[in-house]
């Protein structure tokens, strides 16, 4: 698993790293004991249940049961391969490792892809600064859209020519083959003509980046009059799901998670405007609805979420249709709302930061936005039923059991309806909040199997006493066996074994997350012999009884044959173990 990077450099590379300051980047973590914990990356929870270890360098969920080290965290969440987590983690610790010139023949598929979209983002910057090309789109950009040299840098804004396949040859001088560009999404083959042409034309192009700065999609903005489509974005890709990325987070996470709250706005320049004025804790939508996925990634980094569409009646639309997978994310939402006939955009070209921020200060809680221009005294009971079964479905959606009595409550008030009218819509099952994973004693052999793994890990000085009595094969649980087989000889040739050197060995993500569960549990620092010796006496008690079971059932069958010699033998050998159970 480790490639061509020498494991010196790897621990070297592990040992500058901080698994805590990595996952903060993507979610938020709180405090608790010893770890921290926050909302799972990986799977939809209301209620926490990941962990961080910042200890052991490890991270686990108790809900999903995903688990690793710091270079599975980036292998998992942003589809790099082992070495390319131990570059990025090196870049970023300034630490240096020797390689040979990458052959791009043999690159991976994802590699190659990046490679791709870093070679069309060169391709059109450098179209941009070209003296065709520079001088309009210039105009556009500083005269119409007001952006300055330093955001048009910053966003590494650019543009798609007029040439049918300009990227294409572009690319292919840069080791890339048409088939790398049309699944990265940059050019489309035309099977009547038999031929590629670039899927971006006379386009002003913005650069859709990850969480680790690389451009993976991008949008492209009409320059043209008379284009039926005025935007145009790239297709879906191994790297670019449209329902998982929000345009600008990777720009402005860390603004978010300071002032836990994010702007959420339709456009790409609406985010552009934003961000130049000093209003960088915002995120562009892309002009659909928020996506249950894209909801969940933001309650990772704020709790409050203000919606920050046009005036007209189409943009309060899109944020009423974007409410229910926030509220379901677990966010508080509020509405901004902006003068009549203005955007998001003109507000920041045309009164800065302190115009948004006004409009920010004057935001409707979503229950008044809703409910602001209804007239309850002649809605009437049909109009009324509705709200209800409206705010009642979206109540069902808060995890928090605090903020959804509070919702129910608000609701209530402002449709002058007792609460009970709410409560018998909701369905029990969502309304309460999950409760945390707990740990529970051993009670089965593979809970025996799994803490004695676990004692181990935490107790590596012991390994050799229990190999003497423990064999891998005396495991019931063959992963469980796997992974006591893989910490012998981790120990046998490293003279110390740890949960992360066990990880970095291993490419079964099954194994991976066995393994970052062992080390959840604490141990004492006392009476670890007693406890060692208890699970080894415990586990060969378990053989000794699978050998006994197995012993009878060939008994039977002896008997069944007539064969009394071997008869006799079996129930001897029986009666030797069941003597040495009772002792």
């Amino acid at each position: 698993m480790t490639g061509t990077i020498p494991q010196n450099i790897i621990e070297q590379v592990r040992q500058a790293s901080d698994i805590v300051d990595l996952i903060g980047q993507y979610v938020r973590l709180k405090k608790r004991g010893r770890n921290f914990t926050a909302l799972c990356p990986f799977h939809t929870e209301k209620t926490p249940s990941f962990s961080v270890s910042p200890d052991r360098q490890i991270y686990h969920c108790f809900g999903c049961g995903k688990g690793g080290n710091i270079f599975t965290f980036l292998m998992e969440h942003e589809n790099m391969t082992f070495v390319e987590a131990v570059k990025y983690l090196a870049r970023k610790a300034n630490i240096i490792i020797p390689e040979k010139r990458e052959d791009f023949s043999v690159r991976e598929d994802l590699e190659r892809l990046h490679y791709a979209h870093q070679v069309a983002l060169e391709y059109f910057q450098m179209q941009l600064k070209s003296d065709k090309y520079n001088e309009p789109v210039m105009k556009y950009l500083k005269g119409k859209r007001r952006l300055t040299d330093q955001s048009i840098n910053l966003f590494k804004l650019g543009v798609s020519g007029d040439e049918w396949d300009g990227l294409l040859n572009y690319a292919v001088r840069k080791d890339l083959f048409p088939q790398d560009l049309e699944k990265a999404g940059l050019i489309i083959h035309s099977d009547k003509k038999d031929k590629y042409f670039d899927r971006f034309r006379q386009r002003l192009m913005i650069p859709i980046f990850n969480l680790s700065d690389k451009p993976i999609a991008f949008g492209g903005r009409a320059l043209r009059k008379g284009e039926t489509a005025k935007y145009m974005n790239s297709p879906e890709t191994p790297l670019y799901s449209k329902s998982n990325i929000l345009y600008g987070l990777n720009f402005s996470r860390q603004s978010i998670r300071e002032q836990n709250a994010v702007i959420i706005v339709e456009g790409y320049f609406d985010f552009i405007s934003l961000y130049q004025a000093g209003v960088t804790n915002v995120v562009a939508s892309s002009g659909t609805a928020f996506t249950p996925q894209q909801a969940r990634l933001l309650a990772r980094f704020a709790d409050m979420a203000y919606l920050f569409f046009d005036a007209d009646s189409a943009g309060q639309t899109a944020a009423v249709r974007s409410v229910d997978a926030l509220y379901d994310a677990g966010m508080e939402v509020l509405v901004m709302i902006p003068p009549e006939d203005n955007d998001p955009d003109s507000v920041a070209v045309k009164g800065g930061r302190d115009a948004i921020e006004n409009i920010r200060g004057n935001a409707s809680r979503y229950l008044e936005f809703r409910t602001k221009n209804i007239d309850f005294k002649t809605i009437g009971i049909i109009g009324k039923e509705k709200l209800i079964k409206e705010l009642s479905e979206l109540a069902s959606r808060i995890g928090d059991s605090t903020r959804h009595q509070l919702f129910i409550d608000e609701a209530a008030e402002r449709l002058a309806t007792p609460p009970q009218n709410f409560l018998n819509l909701l369905p029990a099952s969502e309304s309460r909040p999950r409760s945390k994973f707990v740990l529970n004693p051993p009670k089965k052999i593979i809970d025996i199997e799994r803490e004695l793994l676990s004692l181990l890990l935490s107790h590596p000085e012991y390994i050799d006493t229990v190999n003497e009595a423990i064999a891998f094969d005396d495991f019931q649980t063959d992963v469980l066996g796997k992974i006591y087989s893989l910490i012998l000889t981790v120990y046998k040739n490293e003279g110390t074994v740890s949960e992360s050197m066990l990880i970095d060995m291993i490419d079964d993500k099954t194994l991976a997350a066995e393994i970052s569960t062992l080390v959840q549990i604490e141990w004492p620092q006392t009476e670890i012999v007693s406890l060692i010796h208890d699970y080894m006496k415990k586990i060969s008690y378990f053989k000794r009884e699978r050998l006994i079971d197995k012993l009878k059932a060939e008994l039977v069958l002896a008997e069944e044959a007539g064969d009394t010699v071997q008869s006799a033998r079996l129930a001897e050998d029986i009666a030797v173990l069941v003597k040495r159970r009772e002792e």
